[in-house]
């Protein structure tokens, strides 16, 4: 008679633990002020810190931009892991689309005026490679804004598993 209270009680407790209401992540155990994620901006692109102290943790470089996606999901049972790991790989597809632009458009704009300065004069086929250049620099911008608003979400998405 007193094994079925007991076996009725271990029931519940595996359910809770189950649902993840009786064991305690990682994430749990940290304060918002020390664990959450920010972004602040660098000379070659957006890291991302942690914390009041500001611990480096990743950077979304402008020019050669490598994946920061596992460090944004983190925990991968915390709550948002999977949408800031999504948010985060988008934001490097789009950083490395940009960056392709802006590399490429800069050496093209180099390449122009080296040739102009060398010939003294612009010559039709400098122009049209410095036009092409100036083009994919604009065009990157757009991208590149694009990249940084998917790491803000990223970040966002993050930092939900803090909140109370």
């Amino acid at each position: 008679m007193i094994a079925l209270p007991v076996v009725y009680l271990m029931m519940v407790a595996s359910a809770a633990r189950a649902q993840g209401g009786g064991v305690p992540r990682a994430s749990d155990a940290c304060a918002y002020s020390a664990c959450a994620l920010s972004i602040a901006p660098t000379w070659n692109g957006l890291m991302v810190v942690r914390g009041r102290d500001e611990a480096q943790v990743a950077n979304l470089n402008f020019f050669l931009p490598h994946d920061i996606a596992p460090v944004l999901r983190g925990d991968s049972l915390a709550v948002g892991a999977d949408s800031a790991r999504v948010h985060a790989a988008r934001a490097v597809r789009l950083r490395r689309s940009a960056a392709v632009l802006t590399d490429l458009g800069g050496l093209a704009v180099v390449v122009a005026l080296t040739r102009a300065a060398s010939a003294g004069r612009f010559a039709t086929s400098d122009r049209v490679v410095g036009a092409a250049g100036l083009t994919a620099l604009v065009v990157s911008v757009p991208i590149q804004f694009a990249a940084d608003g998917a790491l803000s979400r990223a970040v966002w998405w993050h930092n939900l598993r803090y909140t109370r």
